[in-house]
């Protein structure tokens, strides 16, 4: 089966599992190619979803690029490839194969009839019933929706981060991709996780799932350094005055960015599924010495409430407990 690899607590998150080969990986990237290109052609926005997107997503090893694309999927045998996907732990693989293909179908923002009758054919070779086929497509059109929402609020603008001390540097794609951020620092790294700590500490602890999501969630897909990481998770949150920190943050920082740090502040306090009144007094006196409209910081709850039903619908329709 090849060498066993940890995956990222989002892709756990998704399909279930903590761990799987990277054969296993490689042969799951194979059947998607051979459904997204169900319709005669893999367009290239939908090789980079699957060699960007997706590699990052389960931490694909070195070898992942060159194997997708290498491969010939037009004269590959699906139902040949699919024998040779084994997860370890029990997970529902093929209704998350059809989940996958059909987001990676949309990531030309084009899902054609022809790539619709693909995903049809592909889930009868998989054995699945055509109600949850449609089901799964409408749960892929409603996380479109929500991320749209979500990309409008966190809008990219002209404004860049002014110099810190320390070198400014590109974000990783996943926060340019999510936050429409271009550009961090050290200083900023830093300062905007002693803000998360200070916000979900509000309620006078910091919770191991909280600090779970900082370190496996936030900090990873961020790249933030392990040093920064470090310090961030053994700070004295009680003796950190929010406001004082805060201000360490670029001056100029655009509205994008205060919306971000508002978004993720939810998102690290709700992580223990519990969302204290101090939690939300201290999200509401971030906004308002941030100047963010109190209306937009509804929106965020609002949609951070419907991401989260959204994943449990997707928890169920995967069988996942």
């Amino acid at each position: 089966m090849g060498t066993l690899r940890k995956i990222s607590s989002a892709a756990r998150d998704i399909y279930g599992c903590s761990e799987a080969s990277e054969d296993t990986w490689v042969n799951y990237a194979y059947a998607l190619l051979c459904i997204a290109g169900g319709d005669g052609e893999v367009s290239e926005a939908e090789i980079n979803w699957l060699l960007e997107d997706f590699s990052e997503l389960i931490d694909a090893h070195e070898n992942f690029a060159r194997a997708i694309k290498s491969f010939d999927y037009k004269n590959a045998v699906l139902s040949e490839i699919i024998g040779k996907i084994e997860f370890q732990e029990k997970i529902n693989y093929k209704r998350a194969l059809l989940y996958d293909a059909i987001k990676m179908s949309h990531a030309d923002s084009l899902y054609s009839e022809d790539e619709r009758e693909a995903v049809k054919k592909f889930a009868e070779i998989l054995e699945i019933p055509e109600y949850m086929a449609k089901t799964i497509e409408g749960l892929v059109n409603t996380e479109n929706s929500i991320e749209a929402t979500r990309r409008s609020i966190f809008e990219l603008d002209d404004k860049k981060i002014p110099d810190s001390e320390d070198k400014v540097r590109k974000t990783t794609r996943f926060v340019q991709h999510t936050y429409g951020l271009q550009e961090t620092s050290d200083e900023i790294d830093l300062n905007y996780g002693f803000a998360l700590m200070c916000i979900a500490g509000a309620d006078g602890e910091v919770s191991k799932e909280e600090v779970a999501w900082y370190k496996d969630f936030f900090a990873h897909f961020s790249h933030i350094k392990k040093d920064i990481v470090d310090k961030v998770v053994a700070v004295d949150f009680k003796s950190l005055q929010l406001k004082d920190i805060l201000e360490k943050l670029p001056h100029s920082m655009s509205l994008s960015f205060s919306k971000t740090l508002i978004y993720n502040a939810i998102k690290m306090a709700r992580a223990d599924g519990h969302y204290p009144a101090e939690e939300k007094e201290a999200v509401a006196r971030v906004a308002e010495i941030l100047e963010v409209p109190p209306n937009i910081s509804s929106t965020l709850d609002y949609l951070i409430d419907a991401e989260e039903k959204v994943n449990q619908m997707r928890r169920t329709l995967f069988e996942l407990e």
